[in-house]
C-alpha cells in the first residue's frame, strides 16, 4: 500500500455514524427536555411559595384578614353604608386585585409569571369584556386565586353583604385550603379542553368567576398550589386535595382536580 493513500469513510459507514448520532439524539432529547421541565416546575413551585408567604405577610399586616380578590381604585358607585366602593361592571372603573396588593411585598412582577407560562394570563384583557380596568401594578400573571378564601364584598352590586372578607382564624382547615395555583383563562364558550378534562361547560355569560380558572396542568400533567399554612406542593391532574364542603343534604370534595381548586373546607361548595 503507498504510504501516502489517505483511509476515507465509505458512504456506508457515513450513514452509520449518521445513524447512531439521530438514535442518540432521539434518546437524549427528551431527557434534556424533561431536566429543562423539572427545572421550570421547581421554580414555578418557588414562585408560587413565595406568593402564599406574601400574602400572610399582608394579612398579618391587616388584622389578620385576607384582602379582596378585586377593590375599587376609581370611578366606582358610593355605599350608602360606607363600607367602601361598589364596582359596577360596565362603568369602566379602576380596580384593584389579589395580585397588585401583594406586590409591595413581593417586590417583583416576575413571581407572578410561571416560566412554562409565559407571559401568563393577561388580565388587563380577560377584565375588558367586564367593562373594568385595572391599575399599572401588574398585567400578566400565571396563578389563580381561591375566589372562596380572597372574596369580593363590592362586587357584583347587590351581593355586598354576601362576600364579606375573611379572617384567617375562619380558615379551620389551612393546610389543605387552596390559595393559588397554576391556572389558565377559559373563554366563555371555550370548552374543547375542558370537555377533555371533564370540566363542567362554560355558558357565553361564564366571564370572570372560579370556572373560568382551572388547574393548568402545565408540568407534566400536574400543577402547583401554595396552602392557607404557607406551604406549597405539586399535585397530579387526577390528584386530590382533602376538603370537604356541604352541598344540600350531602357533603362533597370541596376540590375537583383540575377544574376546581376554589373553596374553604367547610364552606360551600363551588364558589
Amino acid at each position: 500500500m503507498n504510504p501516502t493513500t489517505r483511509r476515507v469513510f465509505t458512504l456506508i459507514e457515513l450513514l452509520v455514524v449518521i445513524a447512531i448520532i439521530t438514535i442518540l439524539a432521539a434518546i437524549l432529547f427528551p431527557v434534556f427536555a424533561q431536566a429543562r421541565e423539572k427545572a421550570r416546575t421547581a421554580s414555578c413551585l418557588s414562585n408560587v411559595k413565595q406568593f402564599a408567604l406574601s400574602t400572610l405577610m399582608y394579612v398579618q399586616d391587616y388584622d389578620e384578614t385576607f384582602p379582596q380578590s378585586v377593590d375599587c381604585v376609581s370611578g366606582c358607585m358610593a355605599d350608602p353604608l360606607g363600607r367602601g366602593g361598589i364596582i359596577v361592571p360596565g362603568s369602566n372603573a379602576v380596580v384593584e386585585t389579589v395580585y397588585s396588593l401583594m406586590m409591595p411585598y413581593m417586590k417583583n412582577v416576575d413571581i407572578l409569571v410561571c416560566p412554562s407560562q409565559r407571559p401568563g394570563v393577561d388580565f388587563v384583557a380577560t377584565i375588558a369584556p367586564i367593562g373594568l380596568r385595572l391599575t399599572t401594578t401588574f398585567r400578566y400573571a400565571s396563578y389563580g386565586i381561591n375566589f372562596a378564601l380572597f372574596q369580593d364584598p363590592g362586587l357584583p352590586p347587590g351581593l355586598f353583604d354576601a362576600d364579606p372578607v375573611i379572617a384567617l382564624a375562619a380558615v379551620s382547615e389551612p393546610v389543605t385550603t387552596t390559595m393559588f395555583y397554576d391556572t389558565r383563562y377559559d373563554r366563555p364558550g371555550a370548552n374543547a379542553k375542558r370537555t377533555a378534562e371533564g370540566c363542567p361547560l362554560l355558558g357565553a355569560t361564564s366571564v370572570f368567576g372560579w370556572d373560568n380558572f382551572p388547574g393548568d396542568s402545565r408540568h407534566s400533567d400536574g400543577f402547583n398550589v401554595g396552602f392557607v399554612d404557607g406551604h406549597a406542593k405539586f399535585y397530579n391532574k387526577k390528584g386530590t386535595i382533602p376538603g370537604t364542603s356541604p352541598s344540600g343534604a350531602i357533603t362533597v370534595p370541596t376540590y375537583r382536580l383540575p377544574c376546581d381548586l376554589s373553596g374553604v373546607p367547610g364552606g360551600t361548595a363551588d364558589t
